[in-house]
């Protein structure tokens, strides 16, 4: 795997970056194609730890970030332990849609093939309980923002007024608001 390793606010030694690599390594060394590009966030604000690890395998982007307040090695093993649930949850998935989409068996091929699946994700199909549909009205990014505090939803998707394009606003866990604009 092609490591790339920053920080913020914190003095990243090579124990750390050996540490970090080894353990991705052990975990997901198996699981993850050899040319995989890793890129390793460490981030230190206050007593709080977080590390931010960013998988880009051949067409998918895997990310996960922990904080805590213990050390940055206890981070970096909660990091892995969501980052592998993650990747096991997209090869079954892969697995399961590629039987029925000859386009996503490409993407399977690149990935290692080896029988270790995670029985809580086995079986499990990505079924649509509802689908709603509604007339896209168009707004700014602010008018948009006010309707999801109407309407007490996370996230909101409109028309922008300004690009003439669909977007997305959505609430951030910090209460402020963020906006997801298409990239061509």
């Amino acid at each position: 795997m092609n490591y790339s390793f920053t920080s913020k606010n914190f003095n990243v030694n090579e124990s750390i970056k050996n540490f970090a690599s080894e353990k991705i390594d052990r975990h997901l060394g198996r699981l993850l194609p050899q040319n995989t590009n890793v890129n390793v966030l460490f981030i230190e604000i206050g007593f709080e730890k977080k590390v931010e690890v960013t998988l880009h395998l051949n067409k998918r982007i895997i990310r996960a970030e922990v904080s805590n307040n213990e050390n940055m090695r206890a981070a970096i093993d909660e990091v892995v332990d969501v980052l592998k649930k993650q990747v096991r949850r997209y090869k079954n998935r892969l697995d399961d849609i590629s039987k029925k989409n000859v386009t996503f068996q490409e993407e399977l091929a690149v990935l290692p093939n080896n029988q270790e699946q995670d029985n809580e994700e086995s079986g499990k199909n990505v079924k649509i309980e509802r689908i709603k549909s509604f007339a896209i009205k168009p707004m700014d990014a602010e008018e948009a923002a006010m309707e999801i505090e109407l309407l007490n939803h996370s996230f909101y998707v409109f028309l922008n007024s300004e690009t003439e394009e669909v977007n997305v606003i959505y609430k951030r866990k910090d209460g402020s608001y963020g906006l997801i604009e298409p990239k061509y």
